[in-house]
């Protein structure tokens, strides 16, 4: 097994990267932010996840690891609270398709770009440009992954420093979680909560609250930050989600290496 720090791409040389997409040409770009998660979680929360479980995929299949941005966009409702530090969606987007068209003069061809925070619509619209331009990419978000399976683990639905982040933090970065500062402060909206649909919510008709403006500013309504509850947060919990999340990409990234060997350009353009 390699040394995770061989996994990464700012940590090779140029020849070395440059043969390793003769090898294998997916080059796997994890996701998150830097945003407040309560007073139990640290800022990184969201790229530690992206990162931990990007190794673990790179260990099964051998993609290339590019270095994760921390940075990412956020819905209007983050904004402005402490520790929370937003890219513009555009400035998010830009930097997304600059990386996909850098790693590419290296020999890659297939990108997965791997999400572990609210920024689906910010994605999505960068993949939309990428493949005007003929790359190939896929980019699955954890909550949407593990969207069923996380419904029979957890209590409660994901929302924000929660039951759900707060267990994968118990299992990924356990020493950076203090759980004597976690406190659960229940999620409240401008219209009944029956007619949304969080990240993980399980229901048929609904509304993604990316698509309405009708949550409070978090930084005037959240006493502690927090919209769920991280009290019932447990390792274990973690450990079976992180199970999931890492088998599911295993089994995504060996499709695409079978389907489209190194140097097999799929046709999207």
């Amino acid at each position: 097994m390699k040394e995770k720090r061989k996994l990464w791409w700012q940590n090779l040389r140029r020849p070395e990267i440059v043969e390793h997409a003769k090898k294998c040409d997916i080059a796997f770009l994890p996701l998150g932010s830097v945003e407040q998660h309560g007073e139990h979680l640290p800022t990184g929360e969201d790229s530690y996840h992206a990162t931990k479980i990007a190794e673990m995929v790179a260990e099964n299949t051998g993609v290339m690891l590019l270095p994760c941005p921390w940075y990412g966009a956020h819905p209007y409702q983050h904004w402005h609270y402490a520790g929370t530090i937003p890219l513009r969606e555009e400035t998010f987007v830009n930097l997304l398709a600059d990386v996909v068209r850098g790693a590419s003069n290296a020999g890659y061809g297939k990108f997965i770009l791997f999400n572990c925070h609210g920024q689906e619509w910010a994605v999505a619209s960068a993949v939309q440009r990428l493949a005007h331009e003929g790359f190939f990419v896929v980019a699955p978000t954890i909550w949407e992954i593990g969207k069923e399976e996380f419904g029979r683990i957890l209590e409660t639905p994901m929302i924000h420093a929660d039951e759900a982040e707060t267990s994968l933090g118990l299992y990924l970065i356990p020493d950076q979680v203090d759980m004597a500062k976690a406190h659960d402060e229940p999620p409240e909206s401008l219209i009944d909560r029956k007619w949304l649909a969080g990240p993980s919510t399980l229901i048929r008709s609904h509304i993604r609250t990316f698509y309405a403006t009708v949550s409070h500013p978090e930084y005037k309504h959240l006493k502690y930050g927090v919209v769920g509850y991280p009290t019932r947060a447990t390792a274990e919990k973690g450990r079976r989600m992180v199970t999931f999340v890492v088998k599911w990409l295993t089994e995504l990234v060996e499709e695409i290496r079978v389907k489209y060997p190194p140097g097999v350009k799929p046709p999207v353009k």
